[in-house]
Order: structure tokens, then C-alpha cells, then sequence
């Protein structure tokens, strides 16, 4: 945990220069967040588990931190049925941006809003994804909602 912790404060404080960031790892980076989105919005928790590394952690402002693949895969088998069961819950589509901290880091930022409950909802979170010889795979997630701003 306190080498994921190191790498997001690397992630946050390097300057975007520190590494050239090539065009097919982007695309790869993108692809994984894809994955990550569909899975998501089909409510597939086990694919979701899927991409993150087997000691990953994942920081929720409404949660406990969560460590390793399998206590990921069911947080969000939990967060997905309650989505499944909430007719006004509208599909996950953040904007990100994918930003390579180093040739194996990348840094992932996204925002959303959304409909819960019949409201509106909006939140932000960053991941930390990694290289690894089976590709790229999420490490660390922080995630957060706040007030959408009023119209």
C-alpha cells in the first residue's frame, strides 16, 4: 500500500515532460479504460476484477479502502446491484485523461455525473495503471463524488 501511495504522489508531482508518452501505449491505456467503462455499464463486477492487478487497492470516499482483486471485484458487484436496481441510474461515461508517468505508469483522471436515486451525482476519480507481462492493468484507484454545480 505505501508503494502505491509513493506512486500516486510521483504521479501527481511529475512534470508531464519527465517521459515521452508514445502513441500505442495511450491506446493501450484507453483500451484497458474501455474495458473498464463497458464492463461497467453492463454490470459485469468479475470482468471489472479482471483489471486490476492481484494486490491493487481502491479508495472510495464513501467506502472503506479496499485491498487486493477479489475485495475489488465484490465492492463493485455490490455498487453494480445497487445500480442495477435504481431505474434512474443513467450509463457511466467519464471524460478521462491518460497521461504516462514513466514507461510503465500511467495516470488516469476522469470526472462524471450521473442520475441516482432520481439526482443528480457527480464525482471524479484517478487510477494508476501498470505495465505487467500479462498488459496494462489498474494498481490503485481514488474515487470521490461532490455536488454538481447548480444549473
Amino acid at each position: 500500500m505505501k508503494l502505491r501511495t509513493a506512486l500516486l504522489a510521483l504521479a501527481v508531482l511529475a512534470p508531464a515532460t519527465a517521459h515521452a508518452q508514445t502513441a500505442g501505449d495511450e491506446q493501450a491505456v484507453h483500451a484497458l479504460w474501455q474495458k473498464f467503462e463497458r464492463a461497467y455499464n453492463a454490470g459485469d463486477a468479475a470482468t471489472i476484477g479482471s483489471l486490476f492487478t492481484p494486490t491493487a487497492d481502491r479508495i472510495n470516499g464513501s467506502a472503506p479502502v479496499v485491498s487486493g482483486r477479489d475485495s475489488i471485484q465484490k465492492g463493485y458487484a455490490q455498487l453494480l446491484a445497487r445500480r442495477a436496481a435504481d431505474p434512474s441510474a443513467s450509463p457511466f461515461r467519464p471524460r478521462i485523461t491518460v497521461r504516462l508517468i514513466t514507461p510503465d505508469v500511467a495516470l488516469l483522471d476522469g470526472e462524471w455525473k450521473s442520475v441516482r436515486g432520481g439526482r443528480e451525482v457527480a464525482g471524479r476519480f484517478v487510477l494508476v495503471a501498470i505495465r505487467t507481462k500479462a498488459g496494462w492493468l489498474f494498481d490503485a484507484g481514488r474515487a470521490w463524488e461532490y455536488d454538481p454545480p447548480s444549473p
